[in-house]
């Protein structure tokens, strides 16, 4: 996702081009158990209307749907044409009648009839303002609506056992390319203070990461598509070199380090954090 802030503008540096899209499906599979589980504590329930910011291809809105029911609404919204084009294709395949996509930058959105929910996932790290940005999510929030956020928490660089070089390698590469293109790299551990700043009550959060317990697992495949995407900003950067990081090479390189270590990889870690909107339900 791109949002467009007042005098500036947060680039998603990861484009959007095929690769991207697919990159984005296989990298929602991953997440799906973790953010429904955000999304169910949250208090996510039948009947609700509930508004996906930064949907992309709709993986959080699905969730979401599944969770309000029928009887329920979601609409997902994002700048991309692409993404949301493919986000109504699934839907329909779906027969998901209740699910519908807005090509509109937040600020654009016209502010209508409340939203009993707000959600996002993968949105404020690419802010340049994320308070600002969560105090005009809460404009489409009634009082007393929850607004659940799930986010990276990238200078956490996940976790392996037992040590794994080549995977610490990949983060000394992912780290400070993403500090140095502008993504807030700690913004799972800062959403708490973002949504208090922005005027919510926060309620709750939580830690997690799926595991990757085979070296073929789709966490491992999910690393590597996002150094892929990652690596032309690492060369301009002078971060690290296409011939260093090897790139069409390196999903068998870290599944030969995972089978020979006969180890285990999270390789990255999320919040997932809560709260409602102040004021007379």
């Amino acid at each position: 996702m791109r949002v467009e802030e007042p005098n500036a503008a947060a680039e998603y540096v990861h484009g959007n081009e095929d690769r991207e899209l697919r990159r984005i499906l296989l990298q929602a599979q991953v997440y799906a158990p973790l953010t429904e589980g955000v999304l169910r504590s949250a208090g996510l329930k039948p009947g609700m209307r509930v508004l996906d910011v930064g949907c992309g291809a709709g993986d959080v809105s699905f969730l979401a749907a599944e969770l309000v029911g029928p009887s329920g609404e979601v609409v997902g919204v994002d700048r991309e044409a692409r993404f949301l084009a493919r986000a109504r294709q699934r839907a329909e395949a779906r027969s998901l009648s209740h699910v519908r996509f807005v090509q509109s930058s937040l600020e654009a959105l016209p502010v209508g009839a409340p939203f009993d929910a707000i959600v996002g996932r993968l949105v404020l790290m690419f802010q340049p303002d994320p308070v600002s940005f969560v105090r005009r999510m809460a404009e489409h929030l009634r009082p007393g609506g929850v607004m659940a956020m799930h986010e990276l928490e990238l200078s956490a660089m996940g976790l392996a056992h037992p040590k794994l070089p080549l995977f610490n390698r990949v983060w000394s590469w992912m780290l400070p390319t993403c500090e140095r293109t502008g993504i807030k790299v700690h913004m799972g551990l800062e959403l708490v203070s973002t949504l208090r700043r922005a005027g919510l009550v926060v309620d709750d959060g939580v830690v997690g990461g799926r595991l990757g317990v085979t070296p073929d697992a789709e966490t491992t495949h999910a690393l590597v598509e996002t150094v892929r995407t990652l690596l032309p900003h690492m060369e301009r950067l002078g971060v690290a070199l296409a011939m260093e990081v090897d790139i069409d090479t390196l999903a068998a390189r870290l599944t030969a380090e995972l089978r020979a270590s006969q180890g285990v990889l999270v390789p990255s870690l999320m919040v997932g954090v809560w709260g409602h909107r102040p004021g007379p339900v």
